[in-house]
């Protein structure tokens, strides 16, 4: 086992360890030690990692042959100077001129013979730092002596600005009195506002009576309304008992009444109180409510199966806003209005006979010419609305006029259309839906 290293200050080993690197990059792989094998290919950069110089320092305290391949590189490239260490002449090569560093590097090349060479290049390294530390300090002190000289000047400046603020209070304290001048004027100013404030208080109350003397009026016409609202449904229910269902028209009727009532109140905002008669949503409550089909556990409201589910329902009528799905971009929108309807009311037959549903095709009739008076097709019902009549408002009354116990699925992307029907319970999905059940099986 060689001799372990001696405890020196880091920046004097480096020069060593240097040494060392570079011997584990000239040397044949099969003449180093094993840890250092695996490094003989990194550039000196990654040798400098300090993992890897932890590795090569053990090396060369346990590898004598390393160890010795070491020093012979370093006191040969150091001959002149490993010379005067040998004659004892180290203070006389730190004194011509040469680093610590370089003396402790042939110092430690040469062992035991070099003690006394590494020792007195600790010693001027040392010696080196403290006047490197002096320095620093006269440097400081010089700073602080030029930093005191800005002070007393920076006070001087202070002092001229001091004297240059109570020029500038003085001048201050002449405008404050301006401005309390001023502040008069603006008090007074402010006596003529507030009269004018007072003023236009008293026209804001006159201007509260008209508005409560409007409201009382539009009490009287919502009271008005709900008189024939009530009449309406009166004449509903008659017309219920007598023929088992009612007109659709008189049934879209009565619901655009209620709905007139019910923007009446909220533009007014009247409550239940403010009538004379029963109102819409107390005569609502009496009558059967349709319920909404249930979606499917896993599943969404558009989604192809459960329009498949609902269609499947006992007794459900499938109301399809016609030109809304064909026009859809998943439809035929690129196709002539006649080849769309045809395309569509296909697959709403095929459909019909695979779920047993009843399904009406409902399309505005404005664009439509002459048509036959009955279609063969089967479970299909096609309608063409009149002139001046919207699909919409179709589906809509054949929502209404359906018995509440009737599940009524209405398939749209209209969301005008949706909300209307919705708000009659019926089971809204949208146009994809129907067009997703094309190539289903």
């Amino acid at each position: 086992m060689s001799e372990p290293l001696p405890q020196v200050p880091e920046p004097l080993l480096a020069g060593y360890l240097d040494a060392a690197l570079a011997t584990l990059r000239a040397a044949d792989q099969t003449d180093l030690p094993g840890p250092l094998r695996q490094y003989q290919t990194w550039t000196p950069r990654r040798l400098r990692n300090p993992r890897v110089l932890g590795v090569v320092r053990r090396t060369l305290d346990l590898d004598e042959s390393f160890r010795k391949a070491v020093d012979e590189r370093v006191l040969e490239e150091e001959e002149a100077l490993a010379r005067l260490v040998r004659a004892g002449r180290h203070a006389e090569a730190l004194a011509s001129g040469e680093t610590p560093e370089a003396v402790a590097r042939v110092g430690i090349a040469l062992g035991q013979e070099g003690q006394a060479a590494v020792q007195a290049a600790v010693e001027a390294a040392a010696t080196s730092q403290a006047r490197a530390e002096a320095a620093a300090v006269r440097s400081a002190l010089a700073g602080a002596e030029g930093e005191l000289d800005t002070a007393r000047q920076r006070a001087e400046t202070e002092a001229g600005a001091a004297r240059v603020a109570r020029e500038e209070l003085r001048a201050g304290r002449e405008e404050l009195r301006r401005v309390e001048r001023e502040r008069r004027a603006l008090a007074e100013r402010m006596e003529g506002l507030e009269r004018q404030l007072a003023e236009s208080a008293a026209a804001l109350r006159a201007a509260r009576e008209e508005a409560a003397d409007e409201r009382r009026r539009l009490r009287g016409r919502a009271s008005e309304l709900q008189a024939r609202l009530a009449e309406s449904q009166r004449n509903e229910r008659a017309l219920r008992r007598s023929a088992g269902q009612v007109d659709p028209a008189v049934t879209e009727a009565v619901g655009a009444l209620e709905r007139d009532l019910a923007v009446l109140r909220r533009v007014t905002g009247l409550g239940e109180e403010g009538g004379s008669g029963r109102s819409p949503e107390a005569g609502a409550a009496r009558r059967p409510e349709r319920r909404p089909l249930a979606v499917p556990g896993g599943r969404g409201a558009d989604d192809p199966e459960t329009l498949a589910a609902w269609m499947g329902a006992d007794g459900v009528l499938v109301l399809v806003d016609g030109y809304n799905v064909t026009k859809h971009p998943q439809g035929f929108p690129e196709r002539g209005l006649e080849d769309q309807r045809t395309l569509l009311l296909d697959l709403c037959r095929r459909l019909a006979r695979r779920f047993g549903a009843e399904v009406t095709v409902v399309f505005d009739g404005g664009t439509v010419g002459p048509i036959p008076t009955r279609l063969p097709l089967g479970p299909v019902e096609v309608v063409f609305t009149d002139p001046g009549r919207t699909a919409d408002d179709e589906i809509v009354v054949r929502a209404n006029a359906a018995p509440p116990e009737r599940p009524v699925v209405v398939v749209t992307s209209d969301n005008e259309l949706r909300s209307r029907v919705g708000a009659l319970g019926a089971t809204v999905v949208r146009s994809p839906a129907l067009l997703g059940l094309a190539s289903a099986r």
